[in-house]
Formats: structure tokens, sequence, C-alpha cells
């Protein structure tokens, strides 16, 4: 109980330490401009990128005074609703306070390397309005303060203000535990109920309230490498799991689980040398808990396995945290979705740790092999991507052959330049991608939606080699793995419509974009 009660006095300190920085400071003095308004800029794509300002409280920026500029050309932009005010220096005229982000569109084509200026005015609430300001900022992210982007601190602001931003934090947490217990009940968590069982089943006269605390540490595990996973990819623009994807990866997961299975089978017992173990037990005997720090590192390897499958609604929150530009809370966001995932596997842990250690001898090794049997099928799940798609498909595959597979950007800008007059579907595939494999074998293949992509030059974007290309190409449209579909009109632009993950057929042609005329 006392070790439960440790686990979450620990799991809530750190929520209450990461809101504090979110709590106002005193201080009359005011800002110079560079640190007042923070601006940064990313690509899109080739023709599209977002500027984004951090504004510190007390601060403000005039639409009217805001211009971005490449290779001496004002580009066009697409500025948010703002606050109109009564400005004693410019009239009334319309404000950004906070944070403000526009995207802006580009005749030419633009890369990651290109340099943008950026002209803007602002003024403090205290009275003081700045000279105009100018900050020349490259199209890869890098610029503004990172540091700040980082912690989501603000310079000192009124109480009012860091009141409402605790109430929207602590709302915004609410609404992320929330939407994982929703994602809970889906078929992503599914193979962590039998680690889970195994977990406190591989436990001699375990109690109740040690079952749950190991559960706990889990969920901790699988929480923080969420977190972690979510901040590298917001930052560098990928989301990290796409990474343990490659083919010996996978591997080597699976055969975890098999030999995890074969122990449950009790064809063997897993143990550490004696000496070792003495070593290591002597150790755990000082630390509350004994194994709850092999727990959590099993918690931080099912987060891992389960990735893939949470990639579509890790990409929505990490939408959420590119536009709210506050790294901190994104990643305490992160960190409520994941708990509320794991809430459900706390109560496995609560009751499995009450019902199991009181079953027979018989039936409790009756129950190691069921588990065993569901250990091998976790096994068989975690390998989809090496032999599904060696598996016949449910259709006949001649839509495959009119996809034209690119794996560079330069082959893709060719493809792009040579169909011009005709709309185009981009696929972003791999071969590691689970939910890539089913499109190809049961969306693609369909009749009707073979029908309904006759208009449309199919393009395939290859990152299976996750390698520099590979991650250009994603970065190229702001995505974080495949798989994705984008559209390109008749005239080479971009549609706002774009698909990401899996599509059964009907979802598939009922999300298309208007159908364009042959």
């Amino acid at each position: 109980m006392q070790t439960l009660i440790l686990f979450c006095r620990s799991a809530l300190l750190m929520l209450l330490l990461a809101a504090g920085a979110y709590a106002s400071t005193s201080g009359s003095n005011l800002l110079p401009p560079e640190e007042a308004f923070i601006p940064s800029a990313r690509l899109i794509d080739a023709r599209h990128i977002t500027v984004q300002w951090q504004i510190a409280d007390g601060y403000y920026l005039y639409r009217d005074r805001i211009s971005i500029q490449h290779n001496g050309q004002t580009l066009a932009a697409e500025f948010p609703p703002g606050k109109v005010k009564d400005d004693p220096y410019f009239g009334r005229t319309t404000t950004y306070s906070h944070q403000l982000a526009l995207t802006a569109s580009s005749p030419a084509s633009l890369t990651p390397q290109d340099r943008i200026t950026v002209n803007f005015q602002g003024c403090a609430d205290a009275g003081v309005c700045y000279p105009p300001q100018s900050a020349t900022l490259t199209l890869d992210g890098s610029d503004g303060s990172k540091l700040g982007r980082l912690l989501g601190a603000r310079p000192a602001g009124s109480a009012t203000e860091s009141t409402f931003v605790r109430d929207e934090l602590w709302l915004t947490l609410g609404l992320f535990f929330l939407a994982g217990l929703g994602l809970s009940l889906t078929a992503c968590l599914y193979p962590l109920i039998p680690i889970i069982s195994a977990i406190i089943l591989g436990q001699q006269g375990i109690s109740r309230w040690r079952a749950t605390a190991l559960t706990f540490s889990y969920i901790q595990g699988m929480a923080l490498s969420y977190t972690a996973a979510g901040l590298l990819a917001a930052a560098s623009g990928t989301l990290l799991v796409v990474a343990f994807q490659q083919p010996w990866v996978i591997a080597v997961f699976a055969g975890f689980f098999v030999v995890m299975a074969l122990a449950m089978f009790g064809a063997f017992e897993l143990q550490l040398p004696s000496s070792l173990q003495s070593r290591i037990q002597s150790l755990s005997q000082r630390l509350p808990g004994g194994h709850f720090g092999s727990v959590f590192l099993m918690g931080v390897l099912s987060a891992l396995l389960v990735g893939p499958c949470m990639a579509p609604p890790l990409a929505a929150a990490l939408a959420y945290i590119g536009q709210s530009g506050n790294l901190l809370q994104g990643g305490l966001s992160l960190y409520s979705l994941a708990l509320g995932m794991g809430a459900p596997l706390l109560l496995i842990g609560f009751f499995g740790g009450t019902i199991l250690p009181r079953l027979s001898g018989r039936m409790m090794n009756g129950i190691r092999k069921v588990f065993g049997v569901i250990l091998l099928g976790v096994a068989l799940w975690v390998s989809q991507p090496l032999w599904l798609r060696y598996l016949p498909a449910p259709h006949s595959t001649a839509s495959a052959g009119r996809f034209v597979t690119v794996t560079t950007p330069q082959q893709l800008d060719s493809e792009i330049a040579a169909s011009k007059g005709q709309p185009l579907l981009i696929d972003f595939y791999a071969d590691w991608c689970i939910s890539c494999i089913e499109m190809e074998r049961n969306t693609f293949p369909d009749p009707q939606v073979q029908q309904a992509l006759q208009p449309y030059r199919l393009l395939r974007v290859d990152v299976t080699g996750n390698d520099a290309a590979a991650r250009e190409l994603l970065q190229r449209y702001g995505l974080f793995g495949p798989p994705a579909i984008l559209f390109i009109t008749r005239d080479g632009q971009q549609q706002d419509k774009r698909l990401i993950g899996f599509l059964p057929p009907d979802g598939f042609i009922a999300a298309l974009p208007g159908t364009p005329e042959p």
C-alpha cells in the first residue's frame, strides 16, 4: 500500500511541478523585442510555410504590421482572427497576444534550407510601443528561442492571465485523459493484456496492492515513453516509433514474445545466473518494490510495440502541440493521454492480483498455458509487417501496377512536373507499415475504389528505408509517418484534403475530395 501511495504521489508531483511552470512571476521591467516576440518558421510543403510567434504575456503584435518576404517578394499570408483593439498609437486595429501562427504561400518552390524575412511590430500593455522589427528565419524550424519553446515559459503577466492558463492546462489534460480512455477500447492495446497478466502470474504470493503497484509502474513506463516520443517527434518532425519498425527490430520483438510464451508453457525458467541474481536481489531490497524497475522497462518496450498502431491518434496530438506552440503543455497532454490508455490495465492488475493467487496449482498452470498461447498470438501480431504482404490478396491487385513508385524528393518532383494536366494521388507507404499493407491488400484492389481512382495518376512515395531522403519527403509535407495520402490538382497545387491511417474501401471512397473531371 505504501508503495502504491509513493508512486501516486510521484506522478502527481510531476504534474504539479510541470504546471508550476505556468505560474506568473513578478517583475516590472520591459522585455527587449527579441524576447517579447519570438518568431520561427517551418516548411509545410514545397509551396506553403507556417510562421509562428511566441508572444510574451502583456505584449501584442499588430496584424497590419506583419509581412513575410522571400527573395524580396512578399508572400500571401492567411491570418487567423485576432482581437480588435482601439490602440492609442494606430487607432482601431487587429492584434494578437500570447501566440500567433499563420500560413503563407509562395509562387516558387521552397526547401527547408531556404530563408525568409519576417517584419513585425508590437507593443506592451504598459503603454510602450516597439519600433518595427525584422528577423531572418530558415524554414527548418531551428530559429527562435529553443529554450523558450521547450519550457513553454512566458514572462510575467497578470494574475488573471496566469490563472486562466492554469485552468486551461487542467482542462486540456482532462480532455486528453478521456481521449486515452476511448483509445483503450481499441484493438491496439489488446496485446498488452497478456503482458500484464504474465507479470502478475510471475510473482509468488502477490497481494492486491502489489499487483496494482506493479501495473502502475508498467503504465508509467508506457506513458513516459509516449511523452518522450511525442516531444522528440514535435521537435524533429518524425515519429520515434517509426525507427523501431525496421525488420530486424520487429524480429527481435517477436522473438522476445515467443521466448516469454515458451517460459509460460514451462519449457524453461527465465532467470539470470545465481551470482547476478544475488546482486540484483540485494540491490532491490534497498529500493521500494524490488521488481518495479524491470516492469517499468517492460512498459517502455510495450509503448514501442503498439506505437505504429497508435500513430494516427499520436499524430493528431502532435498537431495540437504544433498549434499550441508549447512543447511542455503538449508533453503533459501526451502523458495524460497515455495514462487514460493505461487506466483499464490498472483494473486488470488490481483484480488479477486478487483473483489469480487464489487459484489452485492445476488451474494456475492451465492459465499460464492460456497466456502462453496469447503471447504467441502477440508475437504473430507484432511480426505482421514481415509476413502479411506475402499472403494472397482477397481482390485482384491490378491497381498496384498503376502506382509509380518514387523514393527521393527529386524523383517525386520529376513525376509531379510530368503529370501537369492530370490530378495526382500520392500514397506514402512503407513495407514495415501494417496499415499500408492493409490498404494495399484490402482497399486499393477493391473494384469500386479502382473506379474512383480512374481520373488520378497514382504515385507511391516509398519511405521503407527511413533514410535521409525518406525523412525529407515526410517533413516536406508535414507528415509523421505512413500511411498518408495527398492530392495534387491539375495545375500542380496541393489540396488541403489529406487522408491519414487505414481506411476500408467504403470509407476511402467517401473521404476522397470532389472527384475531378476525367
